[in-house]
Parts: C-alpha cells; sequence; structure tokens
C-alpha cells in the first residue's frame, strides 16, 4: 500500500478525515498496480484522493520515498476487505511531498475521488506527525511512528532545519 506524506513549510503533514470511519484522520494512501513502483501509485493516490498533483499543485514537490525495510513496523493486520481476501494484513510504503505553503488545505483539494474512484475523505486539515500518530485508525498506527521516526530528520533537512 503507497502512502502520501504531504508536508508544509511548518513541518505539518496533510490527513484526511475518512468517510467510513468518522474521527479517522490518515494520509492519502492505497493500493500498489502490479508493476508499479511505490512512489508511483502515491503520486496516483495523492491525485484520485485529494486532487493534488506535483507540477499542478502550485508548490509541490516530490522529495522521496522512506527507505523500504524489511521491518515488519509498517506491517498492520487485515480487517475487513482484506481479510474477506484472504490477507494478512498490508504494508505502508510512505512517499514523502513538500507543498510550500501553510494555508488551510481545503481551499486547494478535490475530495470527490478521481479518475473513477470513489471518495474517501470529507474533509482535510494540517497537523503535526505525533497528531497524525494518535488520529490514525488504531491497525495503522505503528506503521505512522515508524513513518514519523524516519521522516522527521528528511523534513527537517528539506526544510533547512537541521
Amino acid at each position: 500500500c503507497a502512502a502520501a506524506l504531504v508536508f508544509n513549510l511548518n513541518g505539518d503533514v496533510l490527513l484526511g478525515e475518512r468517510l467510513d470511519r468518522p474521527g479517522s484522520w490518515g494520509m492519502p494512501q492505497g493500493g500498489v498496480e502490479v508493476n508499479e513502483d511505490a512512489s508511483v501509485a502515491a503520486v496516483r493516490e495523492l491525485y484520485e484522493e485529494v486532487g493534488m498533483r506535483v507540477g499542478e499543485t502550485s508548490g509541490l514537490e516530490l522529495v522521496r520515498s522512506l527507505p523500504c525495510e524489511p521491518s515488519r513496523l509498517f506491517c498492520y493486520p487485515a480487517g475487513g476487505w482484506l481479510a474477506e481476501q484472504g490477507l494478512a494484513g498490508q504494508r505502508l510504503e510512505f512517499t514523502l511531498f513538500h507543498l510550500a505553503t501553510t494555508e488551510d488545505p481545503s481551499g486547494f483539494v478535490n475530495l470527490s475521488g478521481l479518475e473513477g474512484e470513489n471518495a474517501e475523505f470529507k474533509r482535510v486539515k494540517w497537523a503535526t506527525m505525533a497528531e497524525a500518530v494518535e488520529a490514525v485508525w488504531g491497525p495503522k498506527r505503528l506503521p505512522y511512528e515508524r513513518c514519523a521516526e524516519l521522516a522527521a530528520p528528511i523534513i527537517e533537512a528539506h526544510l533547512g532545519r537541521s
């Protein structure tokens, strides 16, 4: 599963409140197609779920993907449709994007679901990475914690704070 971590000039990350789980917030994410790189999937999911695209959304740039570790820390157990398909769980792979703004993200996203996809989020906001870890659906907390550890120095360096 490819996840798009979009951070702003303050180092805050873009979160969307899930339509199917009110009160549960997360980053845009989705499945990786056969023969598709996880970073390419993250670019696609970012567009499908929030309408943001590098080169089209002013100030949005792809920074880099987090290292693909063999660690189970990026995995979470299956539930719902994953379990119904006989899967044990899913692995999250994060790609970082920088959006050079601190403006309210609701003004430049499209949450209708694009490219034939259903809408995923009912609203978006900026949050600290610690808030993102706390707000995500419980089973995804461990992958978000590991993401926070690995992403923090990359974000700080990109913002010129290291």
